[in-house]
């Protein structure tokens, strides 16, 4: 098979797997991009549903603090009335307290009040530890008054909410601002799975609290405090939108903390792909900074990525490997049918006794050499050899050996005639033609022919000449002009053959 055809078919074959490989690579980069901004635009959802019941949360708060501040005197009965139903609607609502200032020179009468709402009843903060302050130390305290649901939280009654300094901080801020503002999230103990719970505070004032920060300390009487399940939070606001294959994190980043304080799973599961990793920072919370964080699972990806970039690439390389198989398949057939063509010209050029070139291979070539020698202005030899009383030879020995005879002849003149350019022909019968090109001392090629057939040996007792096979030549040289012909060159050399048989045989004239 030629080589260049089948590397001509390798370079396409691979050009085409190239085109197909960059094809099937861009689909596959462009749904990388859809799946990722499909992901990216579920999170911005989640986010923005779990903001809004944040802060449907947060107003039931701030509306439960209205009307806590529009009552002259608060006692138990009418805390529960005010928080019994909103408990019971929303279940990302833990609790509700009421904790009242109380200076430190009435705490004594303080207790003796509530003692006929709570018998034994009696002021108690934080186990003593580094962030606890003692309550002898405070100029006021903020105990639990009332709390809702009672019967979850009776524990809690007399809890002093300044005893621990992260939440006497939160207690400081919300006074001073007159804003809610929420403690870093705690462990909801009696919750399921220990899940985690926001305690935010909104202050209640006397008269109107949109004034200075000192004027506000003033006339600040106590707090509203609610209780808050994160997790919850997250099941009301996006209970369909968190998929098994999506990691979804509220993650606390204020004042550089990095708390996470609610997560649907594991992050330290390898299947989370934290390449596509996406963050929503919310608004503040109660004066903490939130993001919600969400990571895809490797499922999540593989159940929305298409076939089209692997049908591209297998059907791409099953077609160009048909092609190639095709290609080559054609190109062995037509070097087959080339091999084919070439011997079936070989035969048609070729005598099949001698395997010399038979009499339409010597016309053919010496028309095209005497063209050529006209055009070079060179000469061309023609020489013509005739086995010597070839058909006693054939008569007396038979057929088989008389081509015997040829065969050995044949092979002689090509040992002679050794040039490229030069053809040995079998002319007819035993009479062959050599074609000599550039050459003007034919006869020196025709006499070394001839001395090589006699001393082959081939014996012919019936011969007139020699008792061995001999041959006869005619030598011509010519250089062609456009009046002459190759005729002429055969012709002379014809006639020179027969002026040697005529002269004796066995010679070159």
């Amino acid at each position: 098979m030629n080589r260049h055809p089948s590397m001509v078919v390798i370079l396409l074959a691979l050009i085409g797997l190239a085109f197909c490989a960059a094809l099937s690579r861009s689909l596959y980069l462009e749904e990388n991009e859809s799946i990722t901004a499909e992901f990216r635009a579920d999170v911005t959802q989640l986010a923005t549903a779990f903001e809004r019941e944040v802060r449907l949360n947060l107003e039931i708060l701030f509306a439960l603090k209205a009307s806590v501040s529009m009552m002259p005197e608060m006692d138990a009965q009418l805390f529960e009335k005010l928080t019994r139903q909103v408990l019971e609607r929303s279940p990302a609502l833990k609790a509700f307290a009421w904790a009242p200032v109380v200076r430190q020179e009435d705490r004594a009468g303080f207790e003796q009040r509530q003692q006929s709402w709570y018998p034994g009843f009696a002021l108690h903060g934080m186990p003593a530890t580094a962030s606890t302050i003692p309550a002898e130390e405070l100029p006021w305290l903020a105990p639990v008054q009332f709390i809702e649901p009672i019967a979850d939280n009776r524990p809690a009654i007399g809890f002093d909410l300044s005893s621990e300094e992260k939440r006497r901080e939160a207690l400081l801020a919300a006074r001073e601002t007159g804003k809610m503002v929420s403690t870093a999230a705690i462990e909801l103990v009696q919750e399921q799975d220990n899940q985690k719970g926001l305690l935010i505070f909104a202050p209640l004032y006397r008269g109107v609290a949109d004034t200075t920060a000192e004027d506000r300390a003033v006339r600040h009487y106590g707090f509203m405090n609610g209780v808050f399940r994160i997790g919850e939070l997250v099941k009301q606001s996006i209970p369909t939108a968190i998929d098994s294959n999506i990691l979804v994190q509220i993650v606390d980043r204020t004042d550089g903390a990095q708390e996470v304080i609610y997560s649907t799973g594991r992050s330290s599961d390898e299947r989370w792909l934290r390449s596509l990793i996406h963050e929503i920072p919310l608004a503040p919370v109660a004066g903490r900074n939130w993001v919600v964080q969400a990571m895809p699972g490797a499922t999540f990806v593989s159940a929305r990525r298409g076939y089209l970039p692997l049908l591209v690439i297998g059907f791409g390389f099953s077609f160009i490997a048909l092609l190639v198989f095709f290609a080559v398949r054609s190109l062995r057939q037509n070097a087959e049918l080339n091999k084919t063509k070439r011997e079936l010209e070989k035969i048609s050029l070729t005598d099949a006794l001698t395997e010399l070139a038979n009499r339409r291979h010597f016309d053919l070539y010496l028309e095209q050499e005497w063209l050529r020698a006209l055009r070079q202005n060179q000469p061309i030899s023609m020489v013509m050899l005739d086995i010597d009383s070839f058909k006693a030879f054939n008569d007396a020995y038979g057929h088989p050996l008389g081509d015997q005879c040829l065969k050995q002849v044949a092979q002689v003149l090509q040992q002679v005639v050794k040039r490229p350019t030069d053809l040995a022909a079998r002319y007819g019968g035993e009479e062959f033609a050599l074609v000599l090109p550039g050459t003007e001392d034919a006869a020196a090629v025709a006499e070394a022919c001839r001395v090589a057939i006699q001393a082959l040996g081939i014996v012919h007792e019936f011969s007139d000449v020699a008792p061995v096979i001999t041959i006869s030549a005619g030598v011509c040289s010519l250089t062609p002009t456009r009046k002459t012909s190759p005729a002429l060159l055969i012709k002379q050399a014809d006639a020179a053959l027969y002026k040697a048989k005529e002269a004796g045989r066995n010679q070159v004239l």
